[in-house]
Parts: C-alpha cells; sequence; structure tokens
C-alpha cells in the first residue's frame, strides 16, 4: 500500500505538470512527444497475498507474461495481455478443519487472460523521459484441478478485475520499461464442508465462520520490457 501511495503521488504531482509546458523552448523542454502508438513487450512479477481465510486460493509466487498495447502514444491506451502465473496454495482436509488438517503450500499453476485500458497522466508525452499511468483491467484465470484436495473447493475459472499504477519509462524513442503496481480481485466459492465442524472433531469451529463466497486481493508487482512500432491506424 505504500508503493502505490507513492506512486499515486507521483503521479498527481506529474499530470498537473503536463499543462504548464506552454512557453518551453522545444530544445530545452522536458516533455517528449511519443512518437509510435503500437507496443509489445515482455514482462516478470511477483503475486503476494494470503489465499483468502484458509489460505486454499492461488496466492504467492512469480509470474511471466507477454503484452501488446496499442493507440498507446496517447492519453488513452488498450492492451491485451497474457501471463503465466506460477502460484502456491494449501491443502484444508475437510475431517481435520484449519488447526490440524492444513498441509502445504502447493504449487497451483495459473493463467490469465486480460484486456486493459490504460490512462496517460501526461498523454501523448514524456517527462524526462516518464510517462505514468493508472488502469484498470478485466480477465479470466484458468487453472488445473488438483486431485490432492478432496474438500470439493475448486478454482478452475474465474473472472478477475485488475486496476493498477505504473509508469513507463523511456531508454530511447522506441524502447522503455514499464514499473507497475496492481491489485487482483477475484471471488471464491467455499464448499459446504467448510461451513460444518469438522467430522473428524465436532468440538472445533468450521474452517469458514463468514460466507460462503468471498472476494480476495492479492498484489502483482511486474518489471517489463517493451519496443514500439508504428501507429496501427
Amino acid at each position: 500500500m505504500q508503493r502505490l501511495t507513492l506512486l499515486a503521488g507521483f503521479a498527481l504531482l506529474i499530470a498537473p505538470a503536463a499543462g504548464a509546458q506552454v512557453g518551453h523552448d522545444p530544445a530545452k523542454s522536458p516533455y517528449r512527444t511519443l512518437r509510435y502508438g503500437q507496443f509489445v513487450g515482455i514482462n516478470g512479477g511477483y503475486f503476494r497475498g494470503d489465499g483468502g481465510q484458509i489460505g486454499v486460493a492461488p496466492h504467492n509466487g512469480g509470474s511471466v507474461g507477454l503484452r501488446y498495447d496499442f493507440l498507446g502514444a496517447g492519453t488513452i491506451s488498450l492492451g491485451l495481455a497474457a501471463s503465466y502465473n506460477h502460484l502456491e496454495r494449501f491443502i484444508v482436509d475437510k475431517n481435520k478443519g484449519v488447526a490440524a488438517g492444513t498441509t502445504g503450500p502447493f504449487t497451483q499453476n495459473t493463467w490469465m487472460f486480460e484486456g486493459i485500458l490504460q490512462f496517460n497522466l501526461t498523454g501523448g508525452k514524456t517527462w524526462h523521459g516518464i510517462a505514468p499511468y493508472v488502469s484498470t483491467g478485466l480477465g479470466v484465470v484458468l487453472s488445473a484441478a488438483m486431485p490432492a484436495d478432496t474438500s470439493g473447493f475448486k478454482f478452475r475459472t474465474k473472472g478477475a478485475l485488475t486496476p493498477g499504477l505504473g509508469a513507463r519509462v523511456f531508454l530511447t524513442p522506441r524502447l522503455f520499461l514499464r514499473l507497475e503496481a496492481r491489485s487482483v480481485f477475484w471471488q471464491l466459492s467455499y464448499p459446504t464442508v467448510y461451513r460444518s465442524p469438522p467430522s473428524g472433531d465436532p468440538s472445533q469451529p468450521p474452517a469458514i465462520t463468514g460466507p460462503g463466497k468471498e472476494w480476495v486481493t492479492s498484489g502483482w508487482y511486474t518489471l517489463g520490457l517493451s519496443y514500439a512500432f508504428h501507429r496501427p491506424f
């Protein structure tokens, strides 16, 4: 949260400054116009979360991905992204409860596909080579079944909302680094056995004490390298 707050403050400081560039000597101006509007890039990152109340959803682990952006030289950019996420999760034995029946972590790989809407805070320009932005994404997450989990809990296919903050740091007119911090929201549905006392020890409380569904948030921090092409239109 501290990183997100600092990045948001940085973005808010730069955005008003974009209007103050009128009157600058073009040769000395800190602003440079983006000449290209189509980008393709690779990225690596790290997921950090808790997997929900009892940790049975995928959470901590690394990620690698591809991203394609177009109309990226103006105020609004559109993007498509795909990532492979090597995550981990726990298994809770429905007959033993959380205290005695939690095992793991186990590997739970996922694949995420997203559509991304990005608002560039300096418009079609960079400030000292930096172009900060805010974004939001909608995606779908796919994962394989885990036969070892006999509780009936299934992650499988989930919708995801991925708002974020970031900055493009241009090394050349065509090549830039992308630093990004995002939150990933998805909803979990727990099987009925988790909302009843464990059969092996009915004196223990249920694994899930609240509703059978829960929204879970994970942090996602990525660093990428992208290359610019000509405008698509």
